[in-house]
């Protein structure tokens, strides 16, 4: 396995362990969040918010790094889903609770950092040959 590749895999594992976390602490700890989600359509909804963080979002994740075990030949597009995914949602909660703070710009760029890291992999960076 390559660097960039130990890297993709390394960064999915964080971004799951960390939207599972986040995903128990709203269901357990909801108070946590209340002055976030309060006068949101989320505001005590905290097990819709939950569940959306927990399913899409991790899922996505997890997904991700079964297919970088299982099947390989898919491994640009689940990590294409599951950073971009992660952007979507970090801009989703900044629009929805109208703030922007320290943990957004945190994993946002761990999500941007996803993307570029796949872009990178696909063969961006690289020179490729002009067409004649």
């Amino acid at each position: 396995m390559t660097g960039l590749r130990r890297a993709m895999l390394a960064i999915a594992v964080f971004q799951g362990l960390s939207t599972l976390l986040g995903a128990v602490l709203l269901l357990f700890k909801p108070h946590y969040f209340a002055f976030l989600l309060d006068g949101t359509a989320f505001a005590g909804q905290y097990l819709l918010a939950a569940l959306l963080l927990g399913v899409v979002v991790d899922g996505t994740q997890w997904a991700a790094i079964w297919i970088h075990v299982r099947t390989p030949q898919w491994l640009a597009a689940g990590y294409a889903v599951a950073g971009f995914v992660m952007l979507g949602w970090i801009l989703g909660e900044c629009l929805a609770i109208g703030v922007f703070i320290w943990p957004h710009a945190f994993w946002g760029g761990v999500g941007a950092l996803q993307v570029l890291l796949l872009t990178a992999y696909l063969g961006a960076f690289r020179a490729h040959p002009v067409p004649a």
